[in-house]
């Protein structure tokens, strides 16, 4: 069976530079994933040990090349480790579920069909809300993640089947259920959360119609008043897997990472210097 767990993304516009991420984050394996446009594979080798970045353009379609791709890196490449974000690396199921799962879950799958190790690149979730939760209120941790959410929907081709309501409600419960110290679970406190730092009021009814890029600012932009909440989690998340490279390039000589692309650009020179030693 299938185990539930939680994908968590972000999403980034990069304008003028030549790229443009787009990161979805949803939960319980349900409309997972993401497109990466502009980006490349990054391959690294010093003396025997090599990382090998699968730089992620995706979409949770069966049919798209992106798995295909994957699949013949991973096994033409060989690691002795896989390192996938999110918690993807305890998903179970079937090549079908994995592929609608996503693209980290679809390595988890070759990992464990073909007995290789996986383990996930990320902080747990609950330690991200630690470590959030010492800086910032809960309330605006919480509209950031609430506002991020509703953008990646929007950049979705077909949502008609995204319950509006239903989900911020379930989002809301997954981050208490991670330490968040958000007191109230009713639709009415949420959406005040979520409106509060917003110039217009949001519901069921307009969500679809708000100006995207105003609502995309509010944390993505520099300027934006959640700006700094989602820096400061991306920076986060970033330090700890270099951090944790560094101890898994002792231990493992061929690894292979399947995480988005935005995360590459903030970490590759960094990563170049590592595999330069």
């Amino acid at each position: 069976m299938k185990k539930r767990f939680i994908v968590l993304m972000c999403a980034i516009f990069i304008l003028g530079g030549g790229a443009l991420y787009f990161f979805k984050f949803t939960y319980y394996g349900q409309e997972v994933l993401y497109d990466v446009f502009g980006g490349t594979n990054l391959h690294l080798v010093s003396d025997i040990k090599e990382l090998y970045w699968f730089d992620v353009h995706h979409r949770n379609d069966p049919t798209a090349p992106i798995f295909g791709r994957i699949e013949k890196t991973l096994i033409e490449f060989n690691p002795d480790l896989i390192l996938v974000e999110g918690g993807a690396d305890t998903f179970e199921g079937s090549r079908g579920e994995a592929i609608y799962a996503g693209e980290s879950s679809f390595a988890t799958y070759l990992a464990n069909k073909n007995g290789m190790m996986v383990e996930d690149i990320e902080p747990s979730f609950s330690r991200q809300i630690e470590y959030l939760q010492s800086k910032y209120k809960a309330d605006d941790i919480l509209a950031m993640y609430l506002i991020r959410q509703i953008c990646s929907e929007r950049m979705l081709d077909n949502n008609s089947g995204w319950d509006f309501d239903t989900e911020l409600l379930h989002l809301t419960q997954f981050l208490i259920n991670n330490g968040l110290d958000y007191k109230s679970k009713t639709l009415e406190c949420v959406l005040n959360t979520v409106n509060t730092v917003l110039p217009g009021n949001m519901d069921n009814t307009n969500w679809r119609d708000v100006d995207f890029r105003a609502l995309n600012d509010v944390y993505a932009n520099k300027s934006g008043v959640l700006y700094p909440i989602y820096n400061d989690i991306t920076n986060y998340r970033n330090i700890y897997l270099i951090e944790l490279l560094k101890e898994k390039k002792n231990t493992y000589n061929r690894i292979y990472i399947v995480m988005g692309g935005g995360h590459l650009d903030d970490t590759k020179e960094q990563l170049e210097q590592l595999y330069s030693d």
